[in-house]
């Protein structure tokens, strides 16, 4: 899958696992935001890659 097509998606489900992790009981909550923040550092890292690479 391209990046083109995958940061959107990503997007996506970070957002709706912060929105599922409001709803859900505290110990699934956890997990969500986790896992949100873990796509969230994932598509922090995609960003600053591709600046870089556009630098060179």
């Amino acid at each position: 899958m391209k990046l083109r097509k995958a940061i959107p998606k990503l997007r996506f489900e970070r957002r709706r696992l912060y929105a599922q992790s409001k709803l859900v009981e505290p110990r699934l909550a956890r997990e969500y935001r986790e896992r949100a923040e873990a796509i969230g550092a994932v598509l922090r890292y995609i960003k600053r890659n591709r600046k870089e690479k556009q630098h060179d």
